[in-house]
């Protein structure tokens, strides 16, 4: 059994993540087999909007869970603290992903009229959030949406969900200080690219920019842009050949990176 857990650590850190009910190696375990330590964060993108945030006290939060249907392959019997959801979308609220026993976090009220306040603990991880729209014009075309933050290990997470519109002065009071942001770029039911930038400027994340919600060679949602218009003009993009980013709250460049992500 310590040697599944020690292969299943490795798989993690290459970027195939094993979803499955064996916990993940602590970093007492990988120590003593002689291998890499764990990272203390790590973000796994399953394509979407849809990321896993996995800490180095084996803490799994699913962040809006993706569905069948839309172009990418789902892990089977993933197993997770927390799944939380941005807005009750199709493309963001598959909970059915997660097996059960996690804990749900929806960031609207069960009309979707209304934005449900979140200020909590999940083991190591705070999570809040912060309600905004899904469109430029109050919600009146598609609706609410959720910011959510996570803050662990040192470092302030943002997932900015379907966000529709530039944020104002007291939202940005609202969320705060940013070190890794997750936006979407695609455009057509968000902020587009160029927009995404702005959102970029006026939140300035101090570590990293992960890009979702565009157009990849596998999605079946043809309206959204793909990721090449996001990127035009910009010098500090890194590719990975993964769908695992290792965090940390070090920074060792200038400015913010982008990353973009493989998925699942």
């Amino acid at each position: 059994m310590r040697w599944l857990r020690i292969v299943t650590a490795l798989l993690g850190i290459v970027g195939v993540p094993a979803w499955n009910a064996i916990p993940p190696a602590s970093a007492s375990d990988v120590m003593s087999g002689g291998l890499t330590p764990l990272p203390k964060v790590t973000l796994t993108w399953l394509g979407q909007s849809c990321f896993v945030l996995t800490t180095a006290a084996g803490t799994r939060i699913v962040i809006d869970p993706l569905p069948r249907g839309i172009g990418y392959e789902l892990p089977v019997g993933m197993r997770a603290d927390a799944v939380t959801v941005s807005h009750e979308h199709l493309d963001h609220n598959n909970v059915a992903l997660v097996a059960g026993g996690a804990r749900i976090l929806r960031g609207l009220t069960s009309d979707k009229k209304g934005w449900t306040r979140i200020d909590q603990k999940v083991k190591d991880v705070a999570v809040r959030t912060v309600g905004v729209y899904h469109d430029d014009k109050q919600g009146a075309e598609r609706g609410l949406n959720t910011v959510f933050i996570f803050e662990v290990a040192g470092l302030r997470i943002a997932h900015l969900g379907d966000l529709g519109h530039l944020l104002d002065d007291h939202q940005l009071s609202l969320i705060g200080s940013v070190d890794v942001l997750m936006v979407p770029v695609g455009g057509a039911f968000t902020i587009d690219a160029e927009r995404a930038t702005r959102i970029i400027d006026q939140l300035r994340p101090r570590l990293l920019i992960v890009p979702m919600h565009y157009r990849t060679a596998v999605s079946t949602m043809s309206q959204l842009a793909p990721i090449d218009e996001f990127l035009a003009g910009k010098t500090n993009v890194r590719r990975l050949t993964g769908n695992v980013l290792p965090l940390s709250a070090v920074k060792s460049r200038p400015a913010a990176e982008i990353v973009v992500m493989g998925y699942y």
